[in-house]
């Protein structure tokens, strides 16, 4: 696995892999669990895209980018249930809001671009991303399990996400 986010990395100039295991104690069990920490940073334009999966107690992803030039107004991508769409004529499986109409309808096609629909649609990837203001900076979050088939796929596709971002700010 770490081979494949290594293999990933390196398809982004300047991209960076970092990994890391360890031992933690799973809580009121008297287990000890083997964490396996991947993280990685992708450099573009000014802007850096730090990805984080953890697998081990809790198989999070957490994606995170400080916007450093420009501005974006506030906006949040979320899923619908498989549930949902199973019964739905509409088949759509991210869902995106913005009080910004023009916000909304780039975001929904930087999903597409990004491939972003073609990896929820095919694996139970259900991303949470959300603009969110910090002292003063805005970042852009973005947080999903790990319990799905494509987690390389995912993790690409989110780092497209942001660079179609980066590229029309």
């Amino acid at each position: 696995m770490v081979e494949e986010y290594k293999l990933l990395t390196e398809a982004y100039d300047g991209g960076q892999l970092d990994h890391q295991e360890y031992k933690a104690k799973a809580f009121g069990t008297g287990l000890y669990v083997t964490i396996s920490r991947l993280m990685i940073s992708i450099p573009y334009e000014n802007h850096i895209i730090e990805l984080v999966n953890e697998f081990g107690l809790s198989n999070t992803a957490k994606v995170e980018m400080k916007i450093q030039n420009g501005t974006i107004p506030d906006f949040e991508i979320s899923n619908r249930s498989h549930l949902m769409n199973l019964f739905s004529i509409n088949k759509q499986y991210l869902i995106v809001k913005s009080n910004n109409a023009q916000t909304k309808l780039f975001l929904e096609k930087a999903l597409d671009i990004s491939g972003m629909k073609t990896i929820a649609k095919e694996n139970l990837f259900e991303p949470k991303i959300k603009t969110e203001r910090i002292d003063g900076s805005l970042f852009i979050k973005t947080e999903y399990h790990l319990q799905l088939t494509d987690k390389i796929g995912a993790a690409k596709a989110l780092i497209d996400f942001h660079i179609e971002i980066i590229d029309n700010l």
